[in-house]
């Protein structure tokens, strides 16, 4: 289908500047537009029985974090969530990830934990991941202090909070962990080789230009893509990974790495359902004020977050 009618009047949209010079500047700028973006285009999430700043891991290394909980009888299973911004901006405190957070906890009847990972090119790659890794590691340790049920974790992100939710997934893999049951990854960027063909996309929100500035500032002075961390898609071997939701956006140039992963996971064995949002750009699936698609394309992905946390309930009574 043609790109959602209502997101016709905001075409075309601007672009990062290829050369971010004063970085604390353009952060700064794109808090408050992207604030107020949602403002006018997004819905608040509901009230939850708690919202807490965590401090995790140890000084100078500590990861921030909010903890939200839902108002039903615990212990319930933990969504550990990262937001998206080239790795590079946005934050745990961002208005859409406040109000995704707090929709996940109440309509997936989950805490949920979401991750203000360390930022490039102060912090390339790995770091981001490594903090990721580090708040799960919390969530395993102090499952019984938080109200956790054990061994029922999911993870998910979107955009660049998608690719270190997948890359964390595959360090835990590796290192022989089993609680991480779900993945749950939108409009996700997976290959930082672009070793497949894409569209240059400069008419949508997110182009080709932009994703190549954010993966070297994400990347920094070894400009590794190549590594599995960085790149999901390029891994060998994706046998045993947890089951995944995966949704994209019809016009965006990440949609190929999202599809390409599914197949690549359910040539692994492992379960995959692949959400199609007809009509969104990168960003649409965040305006659910705007958007009806963007209300449905955020209760299709909560609903499976949902039911994977049923699963996880009965399958530890």
């Amino acid at each position: 289908m043609p790109i959602d009618p209502h997101l016709r009047p905001l075409l075309p949209f601007g672009h990062p500047p290829k050369v971010i010079e004063d970085l604390e500047l353009f952060r700064a700028q794109m808090k408050q537009d992207n604030d107020a973006a949602f403002d006018k285009f997004g819905r608040p999430g509901p009230r939850v029985a708690e919202r807490r700043v965590l401090s995790i891991g140890p000084p100078g290394e500590n990861v921030r974090a909010i903890l939200y909980r839902p108002t039903t009888a615990g212990p319930h299973p933990v969504h550990i969530f990262l937001h998206g911004g080239g790795w590079v901006i946005n934050s745990a405190f961002s208005k859409d990830s406040e109000a995704i957070s707090r929709y996940r906890c109440v309509h997936a009847d989950c805490i949920v934990i979401s991750i203000d990972y360390r930022k490039a090119p102060e912090h390339p790659f790995p770091t981001p991941v490594y903090d990721a890794v580090s708040v799960m590691n919390w969530v395993h340790d102090y499952s019984a202090e938080i109200g956790a049920l054990p061994g029922a974790i999911s993870v998910g992100g979107q955009s660049s909070g998608a690719n270190i939710a997948a890359a964390a997934t595959l360090m835990l893999r590796d290192k022989g962990r089993d609680d991480i049951a779900y993945q749950l990854l939108e409009v996700p960027a997976l290959d930082l080789t672009y070793s497949r063909p894409r569209e240059e996309g400069d008419e949508l929100p997110l182009s080709m230009s932009d994703v190549r500035t954010f993966c070297a500032l994400y990347l920094g002075d070894s400009g590794n893509g190549s590594d599995p961390f960085a790149s999901p898609l390029l891994a060998r071997d994706l046998t045993g990974l947890p089951p995944a939701y995966i949704a994209i956006a019809e016009y965006d140039v990440l949609r190929g790495d999202g599809e390409w992963y599914a197949q690549r996971l359910r040539d692994a064995g492992v379960p995959v359902e692949l959400y199609l949002g007809e009509g969104h750009v990168h960003i649409s699936p965040s305006m659910t004020g705007l958007l009806a698609s963007a209300r449905v394309w955020r209760e299709v992905a909560t609903a499976a977050l949902r039911a994977a946390n049923l699963r996880l309930r009965d399958s530890t009574r």
